[in-house]
């Protein structure tokens, strides 16, 4: 299995910022960040609208510029999520 590019929950890049969760095994998990999934668990039992909604008010209250957040509004949409492998 190929890591993937992005988490397959919650959309954010898996990159050297941001960590990839673990598996119950330890492992690392190649599809989901360390915010989404810790020890092959959820790391929030939350609905998909919750999720879309919590994810988007995390980024919302980021230290990203204001151009970067417009940008990000744009592309953060329930479409996009209803994509990711956890929510299909």
């Amino acid at each position: 299995m190929k890591k993937e590019k992005q988490c397959q929950s919650c959309g954010i890049p898996l990159d050297k910022n941001t960590p990839q969760g673990t598996e119950e095994d330890g492992s690392l998990s190649l599809k989901y960040c360390i915010h989404c999934y810790q020890n092959g668990q959820w790391t929030l039992d939350l609905s998909f609208d919750e999720m879309y909604d919590y994810n988007l008010k995390r980024f919302q209250e980021s230290d990203m510029n204001k151009f970067q957040k417009m940008i990000l509004s744009k592309m953060y949409t329930k479409k996009f999520m209803r994509k990711l492998d956890r929510w299909k």
